[in-house]
């Protein structure tokens, strides 16, 4: 296993950010507005739907902070990223578990990835590997893929967040090393949030074929 590069550090924090071509602003209010929006939730909606409902908010929030830096969207089927065309960077939105955001703690995501995920974190792996050759050897195709991490803690009232890059995925469909990991602020709330968890199964990755 290799070692995780931390950021924890604020200045450390916003100068990676700022290579990265986003800001910790952002990222945080995006996450805030699909707090804000699953607030609206009641019990009557189906269990599935208030992670359903997070995810796309975010998302799409994400999306909205990130379009003044030149940021696209982009969907691979029902995989969604937001993409910076020239920096070649990827961001996906996932939920993690309660080490999300604990610099002290080894986070995964909450639900099973799919094979889109498994994809792209070997992309990143062989990115690395070309970063590692000569300069002349090195080939330029492809994304790095990061992941904007979240986990609400209803016990503290509040929401940790990371921005992290995925190195290796476990056949469980569990993240199990990170290359980097960036530590944000957490968000504090103080609405009577109950967190509801849907059944424990893979994102939605959808291969859609023709019908033969």
């Amino acid at each position: 296993m290799n070692a995780t590069v931390l950021f924890d550090n604020p200045e450390e924090i916003a100068s990676r950010l700022e290579q990265l071509g986003v800001n910790e602003r952002a990222l945080r209010e995006a996450i805030y507005q699909g707090h804000l929006q699953r607030t609206r939730l009641t019990l009557n909606h189906p269990v599935i739907y208030h992670g359903l409902n997070m995810w796309g908010e975010v998302v799409a929030a994400l999306r909205e902070q990130l379009r003044p830096l030149e940021w696209v969207r982009e969907d691979i089927g029902s995989y969604a990223l937001t993409a910076h065309e020239e920096l070649k960077l990827a961001i996906s939105v996932a939920s993690g578990d309660e080490a999300t955001g604990n610099p002290s703690a080894h986070p995964s995501n909450r639900s099973r990835k799919g094979r889109n995920t498994v994809e792209a974190i070997e992309a990143n792996r062989q990115l690395e590997l070309f970063e590692q050759l000569p300069p002349e050897d090195q080939v330029e195709e492809g994304k790095q893929t990061w992941v904007l991490m979240h986990h609400t803690d209803t016990s503290r009232g509040e929401i940790r967040v990371e921005l992290s890059r995925p190195s290796s995925i476990g056949k469980d469909g569990k993240i199990n090393e990170w290359a980097e990991r960036i530590i944000l602020n957490s968000i504090p709330f103080d609405d009577d949030l109950v967190e509801i968890y849907a059944p424990s199964g893979p994102d939605i990755d959808i291969d859609i074929r023709r019908k033969a």
